[in-house]
Formats: structure tokens, sequence, C-alpha cells
């Protein structure tokens, strides 16, 4: 209790220095453990119905992943309805949003202390303060008047960066005779992790998204390339209108042209009536165009014209359509080797390539692993109606080694299907996930490495005891041998041994 107003006086000077947020808001909760003891405790910030973290102290890693929509959690909707401090009762039935996530601990917490702070700022509720104890009452020593100084603090602390970070955005990628426009903020769409890799890729989606630039999105299959295209959309000029979708490896020749640029009746047999393609259907709006480089040579001359020109002409009518269409395309191919091999057409990848996104393959994120699964199995959590999904951590160690071919998807449908089979081995409404409920594939190394050990051992089993042994005595002589630049004695010293007996071995195993 004697270092509370040095605490706080940290608190209050870090809102006037230059720091990252996650440096301010770690700091923010290592002075809170240190006034209040606390075993746990987290910062979250509040949008659109749903609880993010922002920083954590003694709990796992994975819970920065986790987003928590409170009507599936009810602590958290009491902290968000209540406007003011809650004391949860140490023997509450209410299920604790981090059961299973705290650190140190096996097991959840059936009796423990927990307080909710909610942060408000001008009665508006901005994020929420988490705190918790192993112990009952653990926190009874503390008034509602001090932990109202904490949640003012905290708010502060969270408002003032928030306010940072939208001035700096607005700052560095806001045209000046566009400085009106407001960022919705879209918890729909969102890329989890906090990897160099994942900062680069944020930094290139907010230099981009306000510009009507077109973009090539390029990437392994399952890395999340929609998921980008969603959000250069979400925080464009363009986000009240419709962004449209077309995969272009699902189209049939026979109706591509239709598809993108809409028929009128009687163009063909079928066609019944006029049809809009997905150009007029985005006019104003955006157009997605997925697995860009399976087009044909033939549509993408036509697709070429619409850029060029900003109109596309309807199949069976000579006249011309005006729209108004942002494009953004992916491919998980290599279109600079298809444009040398003749497969896409050069004029096309120049106009597509005038803002190319490569977004990472999860083997390159690895710091963001952790991140993810969480976040699968909070979104799994809710799914399967259990009361909560934790990774043990022998499995966390394996996830972070995967080399992971199928990438991001393949990493969310591995915790679901691990989670299902969890579930059918217990009644527990507290699922673990464990290294045995998921089937890894090895990579080619690995299988590599297998083939050899396997010849290896092939050979040695078709040896006799005394051959396998001069064969290994060989190598050593000769490695050291080596070593030692061709010094007999040099050698014998090294191996421990009397010079004469090495020189004896080593003329009978053929060495000299």
């Amino acid at each position: 209790m004697q270092n509370i107003s040095e605490e706080w006086g940290k608190i209050v000077l870090d809102l006037t220095s230059n720091l990252s947020s996650k440096d301010r808001f770690d700091r923010l909760l290592l002075s809170i453990r240190q006034v209040l003891s606390c075993d746990a405790s987290a910062l979250l910030s509040f949008n659109n119905q749903q609880f993010t973290p922002l920083a954590i102290s003694g709990l796992y890693d994975e819970v920065l992943g986790r987003r928590f929509n409170i009507q599936d959690h009810p602590r958290l909707e009491a902290i968000a309805r209540a406007g003011d401090i809650v004391r949860f009762p140490s023997d509450s039935e209410l299920p604790d949003p981090y059961d299973g996530l705290i650190a140190n601990m096996d097991g959840n917490l059936n009796v423990h202390s927990c307080v909710g702070l909610p942060l408000m700022v001008d009665e508006r509720l901005i994020g929420a303060l988490t705190i918790d104890g192993f112990s009952a009452k653990q926190f009874d020593g503390f008034s509602d008047g001090d932990l109202r100084i904490i949640a003012a603090l905290a708010a502060t602390s969270l408002n003032t960066s928030l306010l940072m970070e939208q001035l700096e955005r607005q700052l560095t990628y806001l045209p000046s005779s566009d400085s009106n426009i407001t960022f919705r903020d879209s918890n729909s769409v969102e890329m989890i992790g906090h990897s160099s890799a994942m900062n680069e890729l944020n930094g290139n989606i907010n230099v981009v998204s306000n510009t009507d630039l077109t973009v090539l999105i390029s990437g392994e299959t399952g890395v999340g390339k929609e998921l980008v295209a969603g959000l250069v959309h979400a925080n464009s000029a363009r986000r009240e209108r419709d962004i449209v979708y077309l995969n272009c490896a699902a189209l049939p020749e026979s109706v591509a042209e239709s598809e993108l640029f809409g028929h009128v009746k009687g163009a063909f047999t079928g066609a019944i009536s006029h049809r809009k393609g997905k150009f007029e259907l985005a006019d104003g709006g955006t157009l997605f165009l997925d697995e860009i480089g399976e087009l044909s040579i033939g549509l993408q001359a036509k697709l070429l014209r619409a850029l060029q020109y900003g109109d596309i002409q309807r199949v069976g009518d000579d006249s011309s359509v005006k729209v108004d269409v942002r494009i953004i395309a992916a491919t998980n191919r290599i279109l600079h080797d298809d444009v040398k091999q003749g497969r896409f057409r050069a004029d096309l990848y120049h106009r597509l390539t005038v803002f190319p996104i490569l977004v990472p393959a999860l083997r390159d994120r690895q710091q963001d692993i952790t991140l993810l699964a969480g976040h699968f199995a909070e979104k799994c959590k809710l799914k399967l109606e259990v009361r909560s999904i934790s990774l043990s951590k022998e499995l966390l160690i394996k996830l972070n080694d995967y080399h992971w071919p199928g990438n991001v998807r393949e990493l969310e449908h591995m915790i679901n299907r691990a989670a299902v089979i969890a579930k059918s081995e217990t009644s527990d409404a507290h699922l673990v996930l464990q290294p045995y409920h998921f089937s890894f594939k090895e990579s080619r190394e690995d299988l590599l490495k297998t083939e050899e050990a396997r010849e290896m051992s092939h050979e040695l089993s078709e040896q006799t005891l005394k051959s396998a042994t001069d064969t290994f005595q060989r190598q050593i002589i000769e490695q050291c041998y080596s070593k030692n630049r061709h010094n007999w004695s040099a050698t014998a010293r090294e191996l421990g041994i009397d010079s004469g007996n090495l020189h004896r071995l080593a003329k009978r195993l053929g060495v000299k």
C-alpha cells in the first residue's frame, strides 16, 4: 500500500511519454499488479459489443488472440452494463472468460476474487480492466474509491493511446482534401497478430486503403487474402457500398464473360432476361477478383479494357455502360512467371500491380501462432457451447514447431477438429486440447530425415555387431585425424589412447 502514490505517478507520467501503446499498457498493468497484488489482470478495449484484449498479466499469451462478445460472457456483460466497479462473489457461478487461461495454474478457478472495472470516457464505455486473485476476498482491503482511481487512470491511458493512434493514422494516410473522413471500426474484419511481418502488412493496408488504387494481393493458399481485401475495402472511402466477390477459378469459360459484365435478354440460349454482371453490382464499391490468374487470355483482354476506360459491354449489347469500381485482385500464383510463359497478359499484369501486397505465410509469422490458436479456440468454444477451450503447453510447443503448409486456414480447421475430438472424449465443459487431438503432416524435411533413418537402420540391420563397431571407429578416427591436420600424436591425445595402439587400430581399419 505504501507505494500507491509512486505507482500512480508512473502511470500519469506515462500519459505524456513517447511510448508505444503496448509499452504503455504493459507498464499500466505492472503498476496495478504492484498496488493490488493481483495474480492476473487484463486491459480490454470495447467496440461493437465486443471486448478485445490489449495487454495481459498472469494470463497465457493466447488470450491476446481471443475476442469476447459480451452476450457470450456473462461476467464481461455485467461489467459492460454496470457503469461502475463490479465485485463478483468468490463463489460466483457465472463462467469466467479466463477459465483454463490463467498462467501457472492447472484447471479452472472455482473460488477466487474477481473485480471488473469499466473504463468510461464522457459516459461512453471504451474498455474494461479485469483483476483476478487466487484467494477469496483478496481485494476486500481496497475501497470502491481506490478502484475508481485505478479505473480513471486506466481509462485515460487507453483513451490517450486510441486518440494518438487515430491522429497518427489520419496524418499519415488521409489526403488533405478529404480530412473529414472518419474511420469506421470493423470488428468483423480483423487480422490477428503482432509479428513484424503482420505489422508490415497492416502498414501496407493502411497506406492503400483510402486511395482508389488497384491492389493485387498475393500469397499462398490459406494465408487470408480475402480477409486483406475486406480490410482494404472496410477502411476505404467506398466502405458504405458493397464489396462484390468473384472466384475466377470457379468460373466455367462459357459463363465467365456474363458473370463479369452481364448480358441482355436473348444474348444466348437461356438468357431469358437482362442480368447485371459483377462490375455493375459493384458500381460505387469494390470488386474483389479472387484467383485472377485463372482467367482465360480472352477474358483478360476484356478485363483490361474495363480497367483502362471504366466502361463495360454486356454480352449481346453493342452499347457500353460506365461503371465506377475499385478493383482488388488476389492470386496464389507467381503472375510474373505466368507473364513470361505467356499465360497472363503483361499489360493487365502491370495494371493490376499498381500496389502489390504480399500476405506472409504462417511459418513466416511464428510469433502470431499462439494468438491465432487462442482466437480460433474462442470461436470454436461458442460453436460447441462449452464453458472453455484452452491449449496445453505441450500443444503450444507443437503448434509453434509445425511448418503449416495450409497456413492460417489449416490452423483454424485443426483447432476445430481437435475441439470436436476433445469434446467427444469427456462430459466436462472445460476442454483442454492436447497434441494427440491433432494430426500433423510431416514436412518434406521430416520425411527425408525419416527415410534416411530408415535406410540407415536397414543398413545396420544387415551388418554384424563387429562390422558396425568398425564402421563407427573408422569414422571417429578419420574425423579426429583430419581435425588435427593429419597429426597422429595429436589425434591419439584427443582420443585418449596410446599412440602405438592407435596406429595398429588405424591400420586394421584401413585408415592408414
